[in-house]
């Protein structure tokens, strides 16, 4: 024997399957892109798109039913409806932005004096040697401290006959 609160339970949980069974109809409704009619007028819209034999007058009068057709089986006919063409919509007239910048100071530019030219030094070259040490091309003494060569600055970077000194 059942019991009053059961019944009431039972009830509910019929109620809610009644409604999911309402939802789940109502969420299995076809797609109107996909049915049979939509895909006929998009097969005569390839065609008329695809169809070379005509003129152009009467393939831009095909092209333009086909496309009427589409819109009004696939989208709905309110999609088919022509846009006014007649008046143009009221224009809504925006003023310009105003945009206010802060006066320029002008700068004046600074002057600077042109670099002299890059004086790249040249490797001296061994002219004459005597026991004590040798001339360069560049007129100065280099002499000899050991198996090296010291000039007015320091010792002699010596490779061949050309003698880098500082």
């Amino acid at each position: 024997m059942r019991t009053a609160p059961t019944l009431t339970v039972m009830s509910r949980v019929i109620a809610l399957l009644i409604a999911a069974s309402a939802v789940l109809a109502h969420a299995q409704s076809s797609d109107p892109l996909d049915s049979p009619e939509c895909r006929s007028a998009r097969d005569e819209l390839e065609a008329a798109l695809d169809d070379p034999g005509m003129g152009r007058a009467e393939r831009a009068q095909r092209l333009a039913i086909a496309r009427k057709n589409v819109l009004g089986i696939c989208l709905g006919p309110a999609s088919a409806q022509p846009q006014r063409s007649g008046a143009p919509e009221r224009v809504i007239a925006v003023p310009a932005p105003i945009i206010s910048a802060p006066p320029a100071h002008p700068v004046a530019p600074a002057a600077t004096a042109p670099l002299p030219p890059l004086a790249v030094p040249r490797p001296a070259v061994i002219t004459t040697c005597d026991s004590a040490g040798c001339w360069d091309s560049e007129g100065r003494r280099l002499n000899h401290l050991g198996p090296m060569l010291v000039g007015p600055r320091g010792l002699c970077n010596l490779q061949g006959g050309i003698a880098n000194c500082p």
